[in-house]
């Protein structure tokens, strides 16, 4: 059985790791505590993708050094990019090479900024690396299952979105994650948590037809209701 240290690229052991990976969080949480830490993509998210990663990275046999400092930093440039319109993977990146920088581990920074590079779904960059790919998958799976389902309802808030435009962003984007999943395994996770989105919106589309005053009164005139009609 491999050690710890086995899945070390830069870093001699453990514990030397270990302290790194506390003050990269230190640093993270200054930035989203600053940002208001929105629900969407909040420190919780990064949290849950970085432990998804480091998962999937003992599976894999991956860098985990490389993969986790990327997976901490992934979406910490989402508040400048709201600010400025400018892409938060090129923001993240940025901010990761100063914190890498600031440490004396400038070896690390052309991977890591690799892998944060290529996470984002919107830009549709191919990951190089194995790692890159993790991180992919991991983000993309925390927009699926439960979890992902109140993420998206959280987003659709942040952005004042109608409910129209909340369910396109399911049609546009998350109904696609299962199959741009690199690994068997992420790839049928991605599709059992992506069946709990569907139901949802299978429901609220049976539903929305009653939010409508002349569909009200038009099953009003038919008599669509009966006393032996199961409600739904």
């Amino acid at each position: 059985m491999k050690d710890s240290e086995d899945y070390l690229e830069f870093f001699p052991n453990y514990y030397e790791f270990k302290g790194i990976l506390i003050k990269a969080y230190q640093f993270i949480l200054k930035q989203f505590l600053v940002s208001g830490n929105k629900k969407s993509h909040s420190l919780e998210h990064t949290i849950r993708v970085t432990h998804t990663c480091m998962k999937l990275g003992y599976e894999l046999n991956a860098k985990l050094d490389v993969l986790i400092i990327a997976a901490l930093f992934h979406d910490t440039g989402r508040p400048i990019e709201e600010a400025t319109g400018r892409c938060h993977a090129e923001l993240s990146a940025d901010i990761a090479t100063e914190f890498l920088k600031e440490h004396s581990l400038n070896d690390m920074i052309p991977e890591v900024c690799d892998i944060i590079l290529s996470h984002r779904f919107s830009k549709k960059i191919k990951p190089k690396s194995k790692e890159g790919k993790i991180l992919k998958d991991a983000d993309a799976l925390d927009a699926l299952g439960a979890m992902g389902l109140y993420r998206t309802i959280s987003y659709s808030i942040e952005k004042k979105y109608d409910l129209k435009k909340a369910l396109e962003h399911f049609d546009e984007k998350l109904f696609k994650l299962p199959e741009l999943m690199h690994f068997p395994f992420t790839k049928k996770l991605a599709e059992e948590r992506c069946k709990i989105l569907k139901e949802f919106v299978k429901d609220i589309e049976e539903n929305r037809e009653k939010s409508n005053f002349d569909s009200l009164l038009e099953q009003l005139k038919n008599k669509k209701y009966s006393e032996n009609q199961n409600f739904k």
